[in-house]
């Protein structure tokens, strides 16, 4: 065997092995079962054609009101729903494997410009860190792996068209530079990173990117045509004049995922891996710009929906972190023993730190997910009255879930589920069964005897007299409200009599599209739990712009 092959069989294994260790990390994801928007996902994939996902207008229009274009997304879970239907276990496999894929990936993409070891030391850092590590157990942000899988090749193909001048590979580039950009937006911005990258001089570099800026049109193109919009927004809403406010807090909340839980390992994290990448920008101009413009195309996609900051959003950042990391102690290693020396404790102390921040945050988020998990599957189980109480999944989720049991399934219909209280008091006399979570035993169980107390504690609990106040204000398609008298404790909007319920800050604003009026309760719990409040159902018309005030003195 020749010393090339070699060095190819090395770094093969070396990938493999790095994979292998993503799929041990995250193994425990095989028990999980669909939740948060894979019901929406789902009822779409079995109520669409594949072709009218791919290309309807009407279709994505109805999706794309919240500023989302992800076909490739439906492709690949219903790629698994069709193989193996509705096994979740199947779709994790899938999920697992994606991920497993990204880590290899990561390292042989960056053989093409560090050594072994540190190319190593950034894949193990990608995937064993907090903010990486949360894409594996949603199956909704299967996206952001699969796009991190189409953009790193679409890196290796560009490095090779540069190098060896061939505009070949820089047409694969641009393709699965598209593919990506198709998977998720986050890809979006990488056609203007591609020119930066160390190879090849920068005439050289911008020829072989002019397919991308043609892929690049082409995406906006496509998404204009089906869309109807270039951009758009989801979540809490945001005010042009909130931007600079969201800016300043951005890194801070983008730090606070990378270290995934508190405490003085996250903030060794975080300084190790600082120290790591003040070193690569520290290199030269060229290099400082390459880290600085890496940085801002992974963070400026995140701010108009950091208002509440999901620990995917951190994910690109945290690869161009643990990237600059590694480049940074690889640089430092070059210049002489002590160096070596230093770059070898920054690498040590990011690299423990990293898997003991990664567990840890695992630890803490998967327990909830397996509660949604057990709860998503009692609810497919049970029957007509019964009720299961303040489940964690998200509130939008239950409707889907519903949708699939009921029309999908044909299973017996009349389950239901409330998320306050407030339902015991208003529509507990209905209740056949009562079932909740118990986390003791990790399933859900028959909760009826504890009905009348619970009703009891509940409807006894509520100060209907206390001063409330609530101001909304219809702009566009959102909806800001700023609520009162009380500076601190804990505000919910609650609909349906206690159906749904989730908390809000004192003052802010979420996305609302579409004109059917909304019918809604505030919520107020005084600090400490001492005492609750709630308004009258107040219905907010979203087809009218303009204000709505209510207060109770």
């Amino acid at each position: 065997m020749s010393r090339r092959a070699r060095a190819v069989a090395a770094d093969l294994g070396i990938a493999g092995a790095l994979g292998a260790l993503a799929w041990a990390l995250h193994a425990r994801v095989l028990g999980l079962w669909f939740s948060y928007d894979d019901f929406w996902h789902l009822r779409h994939l079995l109520t669409h054609e594949p072709l009218e996902i791919c290309c309807s207008g009407a279709f994505w229009r109805e999706f794309g009101a919240k500023g989302m274009f992800t076909p490739l997304l439906f492709a690949s879970l219903g790629l698994d729903l069709t193989r193996f239907g509705l096994d979740a276990r199947a779709f994790y496999v899938h999920q697992l494997a994606a991920f497993a894929l990204a880590a290899a990936l990561l390292y042989l993409v960056l053989r093409l410009w560090l050594a072994r070891p540190w190319a190593a030391l950034a894949a193990l850092l990608f995937a064993a860190g907090p903010a990486s590590a949360s894409l594996v157990p949603l199956l909704m942000t299967r996206h952001y792996v699969e796009a991190i899988v189409l953009g790193l090749l679409a890196v290796a193909s560009y490095a090779l068209a540069v190098r060896r001048r061939r505009a070949a590979w820089a047409l694969v580039s641009a393709l699965l530079y598209l593919a990506a950009a198709l998977a998720k937006e986050i890809a979006v911005p990488l056609v203007l990173l591609l020119p930066l990258l160390p190879d090849g001089d920068l005439r050289t570099r911008l020829r072989h990117a002019l397919p991308h800026a043609a892929a690049l049109a082409a995406y906006l193109a496509l998404r204009l045509a089906l869309v109807g919009a270039l951009a758009g927004s989801y979540g809490w809403a945001v005010r042009p004049e909130d931007l600079p406010r969201l800016a300043l807090a951005l890194p801070g909340k983008v730090a606070a995922e990378v270290r995934g839980v508190p405490g003085p390992v996250g903030w060794l994290l975080l300084a190790a891996l600082l120290a790591g990448v003040l070193a690569a920008a520290l290199r030269g101009r060229r290099a400082a710009l390459l880290v600085a413009g890496a940085a801002c195309l992974a963070l400026l996609p995140v701010l108009p929906v950091s208002s509440e900051m999901e620990p995917r959003y951190a994910a690109p950042a945290w690869i161009v972190a643990v990237v600059a990391c590694a480049a940074g102690c690889a640089a430092l290693a070059r210049r002489g023993p002590r160096e070596r020396a230093v770059a070898a404790v920054v690498a040590v102390a990011v690299c423990a730190t990293t898997l003991w921040a990664g567990r840890a945050a695992a630890a803490q988020r998967l327990p909830e997910l397996e509660r949604i998990a057990a709860e998503g599957r009692a609810y497919l189980a049970l029957g007509p009255g019964d009720v299961l109480r303040r489940p964690r999944g998200h509130p939008a989720s239950f409707p889907e879930l519903r949708w699939l049991k009921e029309e999908h399934l044909g299973r017996p219909r009349g389950t239901g589920w409330f998320y306050d209280d407030l339902y015991l008091c208003r529509r507990g006399s209905a209740i056949r069964r009562l079932w909740e979570y118990d986390p003791a035993r990790a399933r859900v169980v028959q909760a009826s005897a504890r009905l009348p107390a619970l009703r009891a504690r509940s409807c006894g609990g509520i100060r209907h007299a206390a001063p409330l106040a609530a101001r909304f204000e219809r702009s566009g398609a959102d909806l800001f409200w700023e609520l009162g008298p009380y500076a601190r404790g804990r505000w919910s909007f609650v609909l349906g009599d206690g159906v749904t319920a989730f908390e809000v800050p004192r003052e802010g604003g979420f996305v609302l599209p579409g004109s059917a009026p909304v019918a809604l309760r505030v919520r107020y719990d005084a600090p400490g739990g001492g005492w609750t409040t709630y308004s009258p159902e107040l219905v907010i018309d979203l087809g009218r712009p303009g204000r709505r005030r209510w207060a109770r003195r």
